[in-house]
């Protein structure tokens, strides 16, 4: 599905929209899966014993998939968003 670039503002009327680029569809994506691995890294770490080397295999698969379900849904619904007309 691509995004659409065409939104009527009533029944009758058809703004014109700018087409959406790829840039801020990125740049959300990238922001978001590095907020939600971090957050997931985030939590692993808040117990008694921290560190790095105290996060299970378990904990780091969580927290690369939350990345990737960031990243896929940021990228999609940002890129489906149309840009604001000129």
């Amino acid at each position: 599905m691509s995004a659409p670039i065409h939104v009527p503002r009533t029944a009758n009327e058809h703004a014109a929209s700018t087409p959406t680029t790829a840039a801020k569809a990125w740049a959300a994506a990238l922001f978001s899966a590095v907020l939600a691995f971090l957050s997931s890294l985030l939590t692993a770490l808040g117990g008694a014993d921290t560190g790095f080397d105290s996060i299970t295999a378990g904990q780091w698969l969580t927290a690369v998939i939350a990345a990737l379900v960031a990243f896929g849904g940021a990228a999609g619904l940002t890129y489906y968003v149309p840009n604001k007309p000129r």
